[in-house]
């Protein structure tokens, strides 16, 4: 055998560390690309939280004045008085609609409706009597 023919003694081990070479460059090509879309996740989350806290901020204002005004409504209903039974019939409702665990709200609603009927009471005694 010729010197050309020889084979090296390390040939299968020098093949061995290109193909770990090639795949560690490989590998390393893939973590660049997982990092890249990792970077870019984060940043799309990072807009997207910015944009929807902008609108939700948006919303929450909105929220509140409607709560408002839904506020002044009822507060017109409670303090509007009532002249028949469909009249207390109506703020009845509107209460029902409304049912909340406050108090507060419940005694001023029983207020409304017990002077709305001491009203009607003290209008049918002077019919009575007039």
């Amino acid at each position: 055998m010729g010197k050309a023919a020889r084979r090296h003694p390390d040939a299968k081990l020098l093949q061995l560390e290109k193909e770990f070479n090639a795949a560690s460059d490989r590998w390393n090509a893939a973590t660049d690309r997982t990092a890249k879309l990792d970077e870019e996740l984060e940043e799309r989350i990072r807009s997207l939280r910015s944009r929807l806290k902008s609108r939700l901020a948006k919303a929450e204002k909105k929220e509140e004045k409607r709560a408002a005004a839904f506020a002044r409504a009822f507060d017109k209903v409670m303090k509007t008085q009532a002249k028949t039974v469909e009249g207390l019939a109506a703020k009845v409702r509107v209460r029902e609609r409304d049912y909340c665990d406050d108090e507060d709200l419940e005694i001023s609603i029983l207020k409304s409706l017990v002077d709305d009927i001491k009203a009607m009471a003290d209008e049918t005694s002077k019919r009575r009597r007039g």
